[in-house]
């Protein structure tokens, strides 16, 4: 798993949606990854809704993919690796039925956190959107000098459901066919895509390119917790 890649939040995501150079934070199923496509700088990266590989036909409007900071219960195979999994394990952990209030209380103690130490905030877009806390800008806040702060504030940010990766889910193929399927049945007019930017295994989504009639976007969080409830949950 790439460590060292980051999914910044864009109109396709939540605008306070929490990010790490090293950890991408992930939208999983209502847990939408949280931007999509990886355009590495510096070994980190600025995400861009529309980027993924293909795994059926046809580029999209925005890709959404799994991704997690979950141990994957293998020992550390370097110094680092071990620093990481001692992170990890303070770190908060997000379930599938976790409230899009609990959510959003986590991603803010995390982006105060990065704003505590410097960060670069984009104040702008959180004040339009009437949000309380600020994520930071992108173009300027994946710049190196920043890294520190990223890695002083990684123990808040909150690993994603272990049943939406592939290394701690040996049904996650399965279970992420399951998930698109469902929102394909709620409406949303999208298609499978495979996505390696995080996991050689990872699967992700796109919109089709006629998405006429398609679910309106004040239906997606619904559809997304719903779905991955139902594709990923009762295992």
């Amino acid at each position: 798993m790439n460590r060292h890649a980051q999914h910044s939040p864009t109109p396709c995501g939540p605008v306070d949606a929490p990010e790490h150079p090293r950890n991408p934070p992930v939208r999983r199923p209502r847990l939408r990854a949280l931007a999509v496509g990886l355009a590495v700088v510096a070994g980190m990266s600025l995400a861009a809704c529309g980027s993924g590989e293909d795994a059926e036909a046809g580029s999209g409007k925005s890709v959404d993919t799994l991704a997690s900071g979950a141990p994957t219960g293998k020992e550390p195979a370097s110094k680092d690796e071990a620093q990481d999994s001692a992170v990890d394990a303070k770190r908060p952990q997000l379930r599938l039925d976790t409230s899009e209030e609990e959510k959003q209380r986590l991603a803010d103690a995390y982006n105060a956190c990065l704003q505590a130490h410097g960060v670069p905030m984009n104040t702008k877009r959180a004040a339009a959107a009437g949000a309380k806390q600020a994520a930071p800008e992108q173009g300027r806040a994946d710049a190196p000098k920043y890294r520190p702060a990223y890695e002083a504030c990684l123990v808040k940010l909150p690993l994603q459901p272990p049943e939406t990766t592939p290394e701690s889910n040996p049904h996650y193929a399965d279970d992420f066919r399951a998930y698109v399927k469902c929102l394909q049945h709620k409406g949303m007019k999208i298609h499978l895509v495979a996505d390696t930017s995080v996991s050689p295994d990872g699967l992700g989504w796109t919109f089709d390119k006629d998405t006429t009639g398609t679910l309106p976007e004040s239906g997606i969080a619904e559809a997304e917790q719903s779905c991955s409830l139902e594709a990923f949950g009762d295992k």
